[in-house]
């Protein structure tokens, strides 16, 4: 059986009237940052990664016969009985694509995907007092299994440095022995 669909409205009229879609939001987004930043975000493909990411996060937010395409919400043309059950409904019973997506936090998913150095890592992640961070960083993301996305040159020296996904780093930092709680003890058993 053939489904018919239609559109559900753009981007511009069911989430914001200032934007021109989901793209559009995450460049907003990250304009607040330093030009080399968002350069890095860009040449590196961060950038296209949180798009992905964000439209990912809204595709789930939706009912599952209801997509976004490019900046247009398309949906079967007569939903049947139930379609929407569970997703938030207008006064008129259609379905209220602004309140799927409220709960999406942008923040979190461009977070995941900022690009960090060894150095980043070392500093802000491991809290290194090593001589050598950038060394002891490197030897923690060989032992891990994470592996550099993107190896690129550094916007104030020029040197090719090697970026990691922050979300990817840390995830795998939490994973290590030791990180979470300790199943061995009990409330009032502390050794």
């Amino acid at each position: 059986m053939t489904t018919t669909t239609t559109s559900y409205g753009t981007w511009t009229n069911q989430i914001s009237t200032y934007s021109t879609g989901p793209d559009a939001d995450v460049l907003d987004y990250i304009n607040g940052g330093d030009a080399d930043w968002r350069e890095l975000l860009e040449k590196s493909g961060a950038f296209a990664e949180m798009v992905a990411a964000y439209r990912a996060e809204i595709e789930k937010a939706l009912p599952p016969d209801v997509s976004l395409c490019g900046t247009e919400f398309i949906g079967p043309w007569q939903p049947e009985p139930g379609d929407f059950d569970g997703y938030p409904v207008d006064e008129d019973g259609a379905l209220d694509i602004a309140a799927c997506l409220e709960g999406i936090d942008l923040e979190p998913i461009i977070q995941a995907h900022d690009p960090l150095t060894l150095e980043d890592i070392a500093r802000d992640e491991l809290k290194s007092t090593a001589k050598e961070p950038a060394k002891a960083a490197s030897m923690a993301m060989s032992r891990l299994g994470v592996k550099a996305f993107y190896h690129g040159p550094d916007p104030e020296s020029g040197r090719t440095r090697s970026y990691f996904r922050a979300g990817e780093v840390r995830a795998a930092l939490a994973s290590r022995p030791g990180q979470g709680t300790r199943s061995d003890v009990t409330a009032g058993n502390a050794l």
